[in-house]
């Protein structure tokens, strides 16, 4: 028998996702999405806390990284020191230009220097923190495979005293990066990946324009009077002119990009669900029963308008992850702007459209019409306010 446990976590205006898989013989596996706030650390430092508690001080086996701004990331560095590391981080790949974006972005709204840090160099950030393999997940242009859809069956007996959890990567191999670090691996976000034939996760990372942020990058280099530049020079530029420096940004952020976040578009994208029957599916919150799907759909901050959820189906070849989500993760915490009115009809079977937001936060999330939109255009999900005093704990059982 295994025991699931998830938990969207009380840690505010941010994002600490986590789940743990407990076998009857004593083996465990755990999984991370984000662990970051911009509410008062205290809570998430007690989350973290409780999840160390829960999975008894084991590594972390799956941290996932959705992207790179401060409060989805600015506490994975006392995550990883507290759990001793972890055996594998996937995270979307940026480009060096999308991390220069990233680094300015992250600089302006007073990032900490340890999310800087990780921004300048993911892979030496991580491995420095004793994750032992990192995957970064490229956007595939092409439909995934019949082939890729149906993942291994090993079909393992939880009931087995000899049950091991093991991971089954049925990605397809990225061919845009060579990278001598043996640490490190790309993929593209085509095909499967599951644990031991148990539970399946896919992936999306939006398709993006090379073309937007090669003209956002020359806009920068005028700014800076400078024919090339990095982090350094933008460190000693943001420090020495912050003022002028903010005002010449904004402006060329808004010429470029509008009013949208192109970092938030990178966000990784995360269906997980079972592979087999399960036994009971309930949600712990005032004991809530999630009786139907049980598939989690984990959004970070993407834009998820009609032209993404095109895309997703496209990419992952099956209206079937839209049919088995029992639990939607708004994105951007509600933010206006970031769920399209037509989504919400096309996710039926959710029971549970999770919002993390900080009560008192200045961005004033959730935005009034994106509660509208989920309440007018559902007649059964509800929403969760998932915030620094109120998480949403949903488990399941899985036997022979």
């Amino acid at each position: 028998m295994i025991k699931i446990d998830f938990r969207f976590r009380a840690v505010g205006q941010g994002a600490f996702y986590t789940a743990i898989f407990k076998h009857q013989n004593g083996k465990q596996f755990s999984f991370v999405y984000d662990c970051g706030t911009h509410s008062s650390r205290q809570y998430i430092n007690q989350e973290i806390n409780n999840f160390v508690t829960e999975t008894s001080n084991e590594k972390i086996d799956i941290l996932f990284i959705s992207h790179f701004h401060d409060d989805h990331i600015n506490k994975i560095s006392d995550l990883l020191n507290q759990t001793g590391g972890a055996k594998q981080a996937i995270l979307p790949y940026l480009t060096p230009d999308e991390l220069l974006l990233a680094y300015i972005e992250v600089s302006l709204s007073g990032g900490d220097p340890e999310t800087l840090a990780f921004i300048r160099d993911p892979t030496a950030f991580l491995v420095e923190r004793k994750v032992e393999h990192i995957i970064y997940i490229h956007p595939d242009d092409e439909q995934d495979s019949e082939e890729n859809n149906e993942p291994i069956r090993t079909d393992p007996d939880p009931e087995s005293n000899d049950f091991q959890f093991v991971i089954l990567n049925q990605l397809k191999k990225s061919t845009n990066i060579t990278d001598t670090n043996i640490a490190v691996s790309h993929y593209y976000d085509s095909g499967e990946f599951s644990i031991t034939g148990l539970w399946k996760f896919k992936f999306f990372n939006k398709s993006r324009t090379p073309a937007v942020i090669n003209a956002f990058i020359q806009s920068v280099k005028a700014l800076l009077d400078t024919p090339t530049f990095n982090f350094n020079d933008l460190s000693i530029y943001l420090e020495n002119n912050p003022t002028t420096f903010e005002t010449g940004f904004n402006n060329i952020y808004s010429n470029n990009f509008g009013a949208r976040q192109l970092i938030n578009d990178t966000s990784l994208v995360i269906h997980h669900g079972p592979l087999r029957q399960i036994k009971r599916n309930s949600l712990n919150h005032r004991r809530w029963l999630l009786n139907r799907c049980s598939g989690t759909l984990l959004t970070g901050d993407i834009i998820f308008n009609k032209d993404c959820l095109d895309e997703i189906i496209l990419k992952w070849g099956s209206h079937r992850y839209t049919i088995d989500v029992g639990i939607f993760q708004i994105p951007h915490h509600g933010a206006n702007n970031y769920l399209s009115d037509n989504i919400t009809t096309c996710y039926p079977q959710v029971q549970w459209w999770v919002i993390n937001f900080g009560l008192g936060n200045t961005h004033k999330h959730p935005h009034q019409d994106i509660v509208n939109m989920v309440i007018d255009n559902n007649m059964e999900g509800q929403i969760f306010c998932n915030t620094q005093t109120n998480e949403l704990h949903y488990g399941c059982i899985i036997e022979k």
